[in-house]
C-alpha cells in the first residue's frame, strides 16, 4: 500500500513535506525542563525534546542527564533538549521511518528521527559525509535514457510526492529497460540504492537494478531484484567492486524472461563509494555531497564531574562490522580521551589521559550485523578506567584497568561528541540513548 503524503509544519522551520506509512503512528513524549543543584552551582538539564526523553524528576541516583529516542511528534524529525546540539549544514536530506516510509525535504541542522521498520526501535540519525554519483536520483529526463521501447513516467514515491519514475516494458520480445551514465571508480568498493515499488507483472518475473561497472558477482545476488507483483515500496541495496566497464545503471522493470511485459516505479537511487547505504541523497541534475552531522552535549563541565566522568551510549550501526572505513567515535573529549569502534577489527577501544599519563583499552574484535545495537557503558574514576560493550541484550564483554591516569580537563570547548568528533560523525549510526552519571 503506498504511503499517504501529508503536510507538517515545524515551529520556525520552513514546511517539509513528509510521508507515513500507514501502519504508523505517531505520539508526543516531552518531558519538562529540570532545574538540578550540584556542587558549583545549577544544572539546567533542560527537557528531552519531541519524541525522546530527557532529564525529569525521579532520575536514579546518581544520574545527570539522558536522552532516549521514542516516536516523533513529527515523522521523521526531532527537536532536541537544550543540553544537546546538532550541527548539520545539508538541506533537503531525507530519513527512512519504515519499512516502505521516507521523510524528504528536510532542512540543515533538523533532527532526523529514523527507524528501518514499523516494529524497528527509533534512533537519532547521525551520518558521515557521502556523495550521490548518480546526477538524477529519480529516473525521468536526460541523462535517463531508455532502451527496447521502455517509458518512464512521473509517479508518487515512498515519501508520496512525485518523487519516483514509473518504468514500463512494452516490448514483447526484449528486455526493456532505462539507464544512466554515471562517473566511474575503479577498483573502489561502492553501494548501490534504491527503492522499489508498484511492481507489476506475472510471478517469476521481478524489477531489477544493475550496475554495468560492478563486478560480475555482484550483479546475480538476490539483493539485487524485488519480484513481481509488489505493492509496497521497498528499499534493497548492493555492493561490488567497480571495473573499467561502461559506468552504467540500469533499471528493469520486467526482467526473468525477455518477452514479459510489466512495470515498476523506482525512487531516491544512490551510488555511494561506500560498503553500506546511507540514506537517500536527492539530485537534481548533478552528483551531490551531504555533510556529516555534529552532535554533541554542550555542558561538559557538568558531565565531567570534579575530571571523571561515567556514560552510556547505546547504538545501532547503520553498518555491519567489517563495513566501516574509518575509526567511529562515540564519544570525544578530546584526542586523548576517546571511545571508538575500530576499523581495522570492530574492537571498542578507550583511550585516557590524565594529570598522570594515558592509558588505553581495547576489547577483542566483535562482530555485529547492520542495526544491531550495541550498548556500551564507560567510566573513568579514582578507581580507574572500564569499558563494557553488550550486543543486542546478551553478549557482554568488558576491560578495565587500575587507577593510573588521574583526573582530565574539561575541553575549552565545553563540548562533549557523541557518535562523531568537531568534524562529525565517521560513519553511519543511530543513537538510541545516551546517559551520563555523577562519579564518586
Amino acid at each position: 500500500m503506498k504511503a499517504a503524503a501529508r503536510r507538517f509544519a515545524s515551529t520556525g522551520l520552513p514546511s517539509v513535506i513528509l510521508a507515513a506509512s500507514a501502519a504508523s503512528t505517531c505520539t508526543l513524549d516531552l518531558r519538562g525542563t529540570v532545574e538540578r543543584s550540584g556542587e558549583g552551582g545549577t544544572r539546567a538539564e533542560g527537557d528531552g525534546g519531541s519524541g525522546g526523553e530527557g532529564s525529569i524528576d525521579g532520575l536514579p541516583n546518581g544520574m545527570l542527564t539522558r536522552w532516549a529516542a521514542g516516536a516523533p511528534a513529527q515523522p521523521g524529525i526531532y527537536e532536541l533538549p537544550r543540553w544537546l546540539t546538532l550541527e548539520s549544514p545539508t538541506p533537503d536530506r531525507t530519513v527512512q521511518i519504515g519499512e516502505g516510509a521516507v521523510v524528504s525535504g528536510i532542512p540543515a541542522d533538523v533532527p532526523r528521527a529514523r527507524r528501518t521498520g514499523d516494529d524497528r526501535p527509533w534512533g537519532l540519525n547521525l551520518e558521515g559525509a557521502r556523495e550521490n554519483r548518480i546526477p538524477l536520483s529519480t529516473p525521468g529526463q536526460r541523462p535517463w535514457r531508455v532502451i527496447y521501447d521502455a517509458s518512464i513516467a512521473e509517479a508518487h514515491g515512498p515519501d508520496g510526492e512525485m518523487s519516483a519514475g514509473r518504468v514500463s516494458d512494452e516490448d514483447a520480445e526484449q528486455a526493456s529497460a532505462a539507464y544512466v551514465p554515471v562517473d566511474r571508480s575503479d577498483g573502489s568498493t561502492s553501494t548501490i540504492s534504491g527503492w522499489l515499488g508498484d511492481i507489476d507483472g506475472e510471478e517469476g518475473d521481478f524489477a531489477w537494478i544493475r550496475a554495468f561497472a560492478f563486478d560480475d558477482a555482484a550483479q546475480s545476488d538476490a539483493r539485487t531484484k524485488v519480484l513481481a507483483p509488489a505493492r509496497a515500496w521497498r528499499r534493497m541495496d548492493f555492493t561490488g567492486v567497480e571495473t573499467d566497464r561502461a559506468g552504467q545503471i540500469w533499471l528493469y522493470p520486467a526482467a526473468g524472461e525477455a518477452a514479459r511485459l510489466g512495470a515498476a516505479s523506482f525512487a531516491f537511487l544512490n551510488l555511494e563509494s561506500a560498503r553500506y547505504p546511507s540514506s537517500a541523497i536527492p539530485t537534481t541534475g548533478s552528483a551531490r555531497r551531504r555533510e556529516a552531522d555534529v552532535l554533541y552535549a554542550n555542558n561538559a563541565e557538568w558531565l565531567i564531574w570534579k575530571g571523571w566522568f561515567k556514560a552510556l551510549v547505546e547504538l545501532a550501526p547503520n553498518y555491519a562490522s567489517g563495513e566501516q572505513l574509518a575509526d567511529h567515535d562515540l564519544l570525544y573529549i578530546d584526542p586523548g580521551n576517546r571511545v571508538f569502534l575500530r576499523a581495522s577489527d570492530g574492537a571498542l577501544v578507550m583511550t585516557a589521559t590524565g594529570a598522570r599519563g594515558a592509558e588505553t583499552l581495547a576489547t577483542e574484535g566483535l562482530s555485529w550485523e547492520r542495526e544491531q545495537a550495541l550498548l556500551v557503558e564507560i567510566s573513568s574514576s579514582p578507581a580507574g578506567l572500564s569499558l563494557q560493550v553488550t550486543l543486542d541484550g546478551e553478549q557482554e564483554i568488558s576491560v578495565d584497568a587500575p587507577a593510573a591516569v588521574g583526573a582530565i580537563q574539561v575541553p575549552e570547548s565545553g563540548r562533549i561528541h557523541i557518535l562523531g568528533d568537531p568534524g562529525g560523525s565517521q560513519e553511519c549510526a543511530d543513537l538510541r540513548r545516551v546517559e551520563f552519571y555523577e562519579v564518586h
